[in-house]
C-alpha cells in the first residue's frame, strides 16, 4: 500500500468569509509524483501536464487537485465529508499504484469545459425543470459534475435532436458521464 496515513487540514475560503464551506489540505507522508501520469489516465475529466506536477479535476462540485506530496479539495460541507473524500483519494491512489503496471500512462490532458460552452447547446429556456432555475446553473452544474446533461428534458425532445447531439459530443470528449 502506497499511502496508509493522510493528514487532513480543513481552512475556511479565504476568498469567501461568509461560506459555511471548508477547503480540505491534505498532506502526504510519501511523493506521488512518479504516480501522476498513471493517475490521469485513469481520473475521467481531469487536466494534467506532465512536468507540472498537478493534476485537476472536478468531482461532484469540488475541484481537486493532486500534486506530489499534497492533495487539495475545495467546498466540503464538514469534516465528515473531508474524511470521506480522503478515504476515495486513498483508495484510488493506492488502487492505481497497484495497478500501475497494466495502465498506461498519459503525459498530457486537457478535458475541461466551461458553462458557456455547455449552456450554447441548450435551450435556453429557463424552465426549471431540471431543478434550477436557469439553464445557465444548469450548465454550471453540468460542468462542475453536480448534474449531468440528460438532467434537461427539454433537450432531449426530438426538436433539439442537433444541440444535444453537439452536446454530447462535447461532453464525450471532454470525457463527462451523459
Amino acid at each position: 500500500m502506497l499511502i496508509d496515513k493522510l493528514n487532513l487540514k480543513l481552512v475556511n475560503i479565504e476568498c469567501m468569509p461568509t461560506s459555511t464551506k471548508f477547503n480540505a489540505i491534505i498532506d502526504l507522508e510519501v511523493d506521488i509524483g512518479d504516480l501522476l501520469p498513471y493517475l490521469a489516465t485513469v481520473i475521467r475529466g481531469c487536466t494534467y501536464i506532465h512536468g507540472t506536477g498537478e493534476l485537476n479535476y472536478m468531482d461532484r462540485g469540488h475541484i481537486i487537485a493532486i500534486r506530489s506530496r499534497q492533495i487539495t479539495v475545495t467546498a466540503l460541507l464538514d469534516e465528515a465529508e473531508a474524511r470521506q473524500m480522503c478515504q476515495e483519494l486513498q483508495n484510488m491512489i493506492n488502487q492505481v499504484d497497484q495497478q500501475r503496471g497494466s495502465i498506461t500512462p498519459t503525459l498530457r490532458k486537457r478535458a475541461r469545459l466551461d458553462p458557456l460552452t455547455v449552456y450554447r447547446e441548450l435551450p435556453q429556456t429557463n424552465c426549471g425543470e431540471c431543478g434550477e432555475a436557469t439553464c445557465m446553473a444548469f450548465a454550471a452544474r453540468v460542468v462542475s459534475r453536480e448534474l449531468r446533461a440528460n438532467g434537461c428534458k427539454i433537450l432531449l425532445e426530438k426538436e433539439h435532436n442537433s444541440q444535444r447531439e453537439r452536446l454530447w459530443q462535447m461532453l464525450k470528449q471532454a470525457e463527462y458521464d451523459l
